[in-house]
């Protein structure tokens, strides 16, 4: 990189308010460079400003690409980047699997697809699994296609296509390796045949396209002066590999990320990315963001104690110049039940004194969680709205409908063929589906071209049956050229008699029938948005590009912040989201971090950085809450308070606490702790060792309090004090 080659408008750089460290990073072009952002310091708005200053010093806007996490903060810095500078049109800013997806729109032909591919949703992914499972005759695994789906997925972000995988597994002699290897084959078969991609495609047939095509890579080199990518911590390695491939020439390389909010590595992600950036770019820069504009200084300062216990990180710690703020709150319940109680009763409280339901937020590790916070809101009154659950587009109707669209722009799609060839019914029972499927098998053939074969082995009035199917999708592939997309929609709903069969349930008061109706209608709304935005973008309104779009999108990117209701969500999706008020729920050990006891130093770290994550997002007062008690599967089971409330070293007592000592792993013979010794502990008072369970590293401890609680917490967390 050269600096030379921006012409620097420092009058518009005085405009963008940068302090001392995101006005460095911002300016610094001479190599690859590292900004590791803490949360709330401002990492948008200096990558957002570093483009600006990039488009404004003459880098045309189409020759730098901008990769985010998410559809809504790619559509974030898109509309700041504009308001900056007016010449920010053809920039790339776009997720990963959005870049993937035009990449493989402009280069179908070398990845063996047709223009008109579709991309697979999970439920669209986990139907095909589940068939291939049934074809390959695998008995007692039809329940899972999730594991599968997710050792495919974990398998493409390692770059391993199904053939390297058979490969591998063949050669490990592992007979269940084995089997999902010849499921992720099959599953891979039927995708082709289908002319449709996964997740997993989107980022692994560019990658394998640039790696056999010397010219094709170089060209893209070229094209992208500068790449830019958010959240880097979260990549994972087909992610890395994918922009080490595209800055290796000219390493015209900024990444943005913070190894303290590394929280994906159960789905692929690779804190290592990030951590070993200096060696994989030997002359990188780093600049640290340290200053919080998010929270108070008492959130930081607890969310600090807890990180500071994780090893693998870059050390940093946060400050801020916002008000000290209240204290974090901590709440003790005997059960879950009483948690939400107490939670909503809180609310209540702060509603009271000013905040706005849509101001907080509550966050859970698991989402079998959100019940009890339901019913307790539902109970006093409390509105909200739970993310992460079933999605608009997941919804049977709207999955139902998008199944038609999908067959009009792509007729091989098996799978939407399968969901609607009966839907609503039109005498082509399962026996008879099952009839087709193994026909087109056996013809090796797409499911659709053997619907229209003449010597389909069906009767003849289900032939008959078949045809007005396949005619009427052909009907409207030949109207969709001429009409917009909500017309298409529409119409479609009406002729193939799936609007009509939900209105006959709904004349019969049936509530869901009516629901159903009203989500159609929502989904043609959604469509005429996508219409207008569409034209205010100048770019073509077509159906295709709709349902490209609803492919890519997540639970967060659908959020509605305008709405005046408490948010419930897990921690996970709470990244890249702030609160005023945030109550983060459930810290006990074995739950939050989930499965303590057995979890190894890599997955402890991850639930630490989890929880520093939810404690982050709390713009003025945090709350955190453990239940003594917990149900599961039925059964009443007693807690350990989470380790993270410990090293956060909060109390939840109003008077005035001494400073706790962190006991890391001190031998029971140094603190002389034994059977019947009396001790203290900051949180519960005075109690009686009543029993020492195990012993060495995960030795816990029982204790009688004064007010007759019983607890157990593990002896190398507890900061337990004898007397």
């Amino acid at each position: 990189m050269d600096i030379s080659e921006i012409e620097l408008d420092h009058e518009f750089i005085k405009t963008l308010n940068l302090n001392e460290k995101q006005l460095e990073a911002c300016l610094y072009f001479s190599s690859p460079l590292l900004i590791l952002a803490g949360a709330g310091t401002g990492k948008t708005k200096t990558l957002m400003s570093k483009i600006a200053v990039l488009i404004r010093g003459g880098i045309p806007a189409s020759r730098i690409i901008a990769i985010t996490f998410t559809n809504k903060a790619s559509q974030e810095m898109l509309n700041r980047i504009s308001k900056l500078v007016p010449d920010a049109y053809g920039l790339w800013c776009m997720t990963f699997h959005s870049f993937g997806a035009r990449f493989l729109r402009m280069h179908y032909n070398l990845a063996n697809l047709s223009r008109d591919f579709v991309i697979y949703d999970e439920d669209d992914q986990k139907k095909l699994i589940t068939s291939v499972i049934k074809e390959l005759g695998f008995e007692n695994q039809e329940n899972k296609a999730s594991i599968y789906l997710n050792i495919i997925s974990r398998a493409k972000d390692e770059l391993l296509d199904s053939q390297s995988y058979l490969l591998n597994a063949r050669l490990s002699n592992n007979e269940e390796r084995i089997k999902a290897a010849q499921i992720y084959y099959e599953y891979q078969k039927k995708l082709e045949i289908s002319n449709a991609v996964d997740f997993g495609d989107l980022l692994l047939k560019p990658i394998n396209i640039l790696n056999s095509n010397k010219e094709l890579l170089e060209y893209y080199q070229n094209y992208f002066r500068y790449i830019l990518v958010d959240e880097y911590q979260d990549t994972n390695k087909a992610q890395y590999f994918l922009i080490k491939l595209l800055s290796s020439k000219h390493r015209n390389l900024c990444v943005v990320g913070d190894p303290d909010q590394s929280i994906y590595g159960w789905r692929g992600a690779d804190i290592r990315n990030i951590l070993q950036f200096e060696s994989d770019f030997k002359d990188a820069k780093i600049i640290i963001l340290d200053q919080n504009y998010r929270s108070t200084s008492k959130i930081l300062d607890c969310a600090n104690r807890v990180i500071k216990h994780n090893k693998k990180r870059k050390e940093k710690n946060l400050w801020t110049n916002n008000p000290e703020g209240e204290k974090i709150e901590l709440i003790e319940a005997l059960n879950e039940l009483e948690e939400a109680n107490i939670i909503a009763r809180k609310i209540k409280e702060l509603i009271k004194k000013g905040y706005t339901f849509r101001n907080i937020a509550v966050f859970y590790r698991t989402n079998a969680q959100s019940r009890n916070f339901e019913e307790a809101f539902l109970k006093n009154s409390i509105p909200y709205k739970l993310i992460g659950t079933v999605r608009f587009y997941d919804r049977k109707e709207i999955k139902d409908a998008i199944s038609y669209l999908k067959l009009i722009i792509n007729p091989r799609d098996m799978v939407s063929i399968l969901r609607v060839i009966n839907t609503p019914a039109r005498g082509i029972g399962q026996t008879t589906i099952e009839k087709i499927t193994n026909f087109a098998n056996l013809k090796g053939i797409p499911l659709y071209d053997a619907l229209l074969l003449d010597e389909l082995p069906v009767s003849h009035g289900t032939k008959e049956n078949i045809r007005k199917f396949v005619s009427l999708i052909e009907e409207f592939r030949k109207k969709k050229k001429n009409h917009p997309p909500h017309i298409i929609a529409k119409e479609i709903l009406i002729k193939s008699g799936y609007w009509e069969s939900l209105e006959e349930e709904a004349i019969k008061n049936d509530p869901e029938a009516i629901s159903r109706l009203g989500n159609l209608n929502e989904l043609i709304n959604a469509i005429r948005q996508f219409e207008d935005e569409s034209k205010k973008k100048a770019t073509p309104p077509t159906l295709e590009r709709y349902l490209e779009e609803i492919s890519l999108r997540t639970s967060v990117d659908e959020m509605n912040e305008n709405d005046n209701s408490v948010t419930l969500m897990t921690v996970h999706l709470a990244k890249g989201l702030e609160f005023d008020v945030v109550f983060l729920t459930g810290l006990e050990e074995n739950l939050f971090p989930i499965n303590a006891a057995n979890s190894d130093n890599d997955e402890l770290e991850e639930e630490r950085r989890l929880c520093y994550v939810g404690m982050t997002r709390a713009r003025k007062k945090l709350y955190m809450s453990w239940a003594q008690t917990r149900r599961v599967f039925g059964k009443t089971y007693p807690n350990m308070m989470s380790r993270f409330i410990i090293e956060a070293n909060i109390t939840g007592i109003s008077k005035p606490q001494k400073e706790i000592t962190f006991i890391e792993a001190s031998p029971l013979k140094e603190r002389k702790i034994s059977v019947g010794r009396k001790v203290i502990h900051p949180v519960f008072g005075k109690g009686t060792v009543l029993e020492i369970i195990g012993s060495g590293e995960f030795s816990k401890i029982k204790i009688r309090f004064d007010n007759g609680a019983i607890h157990t917490f593990m002896l190398k967390y507890a900061p337990i004090e004898v007397i």
